[in-house]
C-alpha cells in the first residue's frame, strides 16, 4: 500500500512538472535565428522579394535581431526602457529598408508591421484580463 502511494505521488509530481514546463515554453526557448528565418521568409512571401532583396533583408534581419536580443536580455527588469529601445531599433531598421525595398513593398511592409503591432497590443490586453494564474503561466511560471 505504501509503494502505491509513493508511485501515485511520483506520477502526480511528474504530471505537474510536465504541465508547468509546457506553459509558456515558447517564450523561454526563444531562438533569434529561428525568428530571423521566419521574418525573412514572411517578408519574402508577402512582399514578393527578389533574390537580391532576400539576401539584403536577411542580413538586415540578422543585424537587428542580434541588437534586439541584446536589448531584451539587458533590460529584463525595466520593460519600459526595453520597449523604447525596441521602437528606436524598428525605426532604424525601417530607414535601412527604404534602401532595399521598392515604394510599393515598403508601403505593404509598413501596413503589415502596423497589423502585427495591433495584434500584439490585443494579445497583451487579453493577457491583462486573464486570471493571474493563467497569465502568470503564460509568462513562464510567474515566480515572484
Amino acid at each position: 500500500m505504501k509503494k502505491q502511494g509513493i508511485l501515485i505521488l511520483i506520477g502526480m509530481l511528474f504530471s505537474i512538472l510536465s504541465f508547468a514546463q509546457g506553459q509558456g515554453g515558447e517564450r523561454r526557448n526563444f531562438n533569434s535565428e529561428e525568428m530571423i528565418k521566419r521574418q525573412t521568409e514572411e517578408m519574402k512571401t508577402s512582399l514578393s522579394l527578389t533574390a537580391e532583396q532576400v539576401v539584403k533583408v536577411e542580413a538586415l534581419n540578422k543585424k537587428y535581431g542580434k541588437k534586439m536580443s541584446e536589448a531584451f536580455e539587458g533590460a529584463q527588469e525595466d520593460r519600459t526602457v526595453m520597449r523604447e529601445k525596441m521602437a528606436k531599433m524598428r525605426e532604424e531598421k525601417n530607414t535601412e529598408l527604404k534602401g532595399i525595398l521598392t515604394a510599393e513593398q515598403l508601403k505593404k511592409h509598413q501596413e503589415d508591421e502596423k497589423k502585427r503591432m495591433e495584434e500584439m497590443r490585443k494579445r497583451r490586453e487579453e493577457n491583462k484580463n486573464n486570471p493571474p494564474e493563467k497569465s502568470g503561466a503564460q509568462r513562464g511560471g510567474g515566480n515572484k
